[in-house]
């Protein structure tokens, strides 16, 4: 049993044509339209919701819209707004990765869909976000047809090749950590935050980076009460903050999405951990989504 990457990040929004020229036509994402044709998606009944699921590297972004107001991802929207919905972990046994979450006092809201003897298709389950840092946690395991599961058809969006990290922000080291690596089974990568204080982030923050596949889950302390991150926990509560991008080419990619009309917060920076080059586009150019920035220093 195991979490071996994060299978996608979703999204909730008000306007599925909208979106998709969003995250389609001005990032540069493709849609799997053998899942989720355009320009309607995926049809779920689970929660009335319409959804295009847009390939980023080994994960996905996942566009819900919600078919009905009344439905817990529509009063979700007419809640909180359109933005980050929930965080969909892969694993490699659903049964006993439920099983392990609820020990460790997590409230399931769907349990297992499907059998563990099906073939195709996949199964899913949903935590409730209460005990979870706020935020939902969705479950998915792609089930073997044909010997195999279906593998992830990798995508990118100009030189945007993977998600690097989700940003989590939390009130407390401890509660935060617990829930991770303790509930979850992960680990901390203690050569880039070492434990127990992890490392200094921009914005007054200790950072602990917590590594999924080929992406993290990046865990975000606030360390005073005026910072953005501390005025963002106070008004929305811990939980999901940002999603970031890893890009080839950060300049290009800063000007090619300045040039389509998103909006840039600051300027592309060095970060604190490597010198890594950061930019940041404003959640009101998004849809609601903080989005990040991220290139590793270029060799030589």
């Amino acid at each position: 049993m195991a979490f071996t990457r994060i299978h996608h990040v979703g999204v909730v929004v008000a306007d599925l044509d909208a979106a998709r020229k969003l995250w389609v036509d001005t990032y540069g994402f493709k849609a799997d339209e053998s899942r989720s044709p355009l320009p309607h998606g995926r049809h779920v009944t689970l929660d009335n919701v319409n959804i295009l699921d847009l390939p980023v590297g080994e994960s996905e972004l996942e566009i819900n819209w919600p078919n009905d107001a009344e439905s817990g991802t529509g009063r979700y929207l007419a809640n909180r707004g359109a933005g980050l919905h929930h965080l969909g972990l892969y694993t490699d046994n659903i049964e006993e990765d439920v099983r392990r979450l609820e020990k460790g006092g997590l409230r399931t809201v769907v349990p297992p869909k499907g059998s563990s003897q099906q073939r195709g298709g996949q199964r899913v389950a949903f935590f409730h976000p209460k005990e979870n840092l706020g935020f939902l946690l969705e479950l998915w395991q792609d089930m073997p047809a044909n010997g195999e599961p279906r593998r992830p058809v990798r995508g990118s969006g100009g030189g945007i090749t993977r998600i690097h990290h989700v940003g989590f922000v939390a009130p407390d080291i401890g509660e935060a950590l617990h829930l991770f690596c303790d509930v979850y089974g992960l680990e901390v990568d203690e050569a880039i935050s070492p434990l127990p204080d992890g490392r200094t982030g921009n914005d007054n923050v200790r950072v602990f980076d917590i590594p999924v596949g080929e992406s993290e889950i990046e865990v975000i302390v606030p360390q005073d009460t005026e910072s953005g991150t501390a005025r963002f926990l106070a008004s929305r509560g811990p939980g999901m903050h940002h999603i970031c991008f890893y890009s080839e080419d950060m300049e290009r990619e800063m000007k090619r999405l300045r040039d389509a009309g998103l909006q840039e917060i600051g300027s592309v920076s060095r970060g604190r951990l490597r010198g890594e080059s950061i930019g940041w586009l404003h959640p009101k150019s998004n849809m609601g989504v903080l989005v990040e920035l991220w290139q590793d220093p270029v060799e030589g």
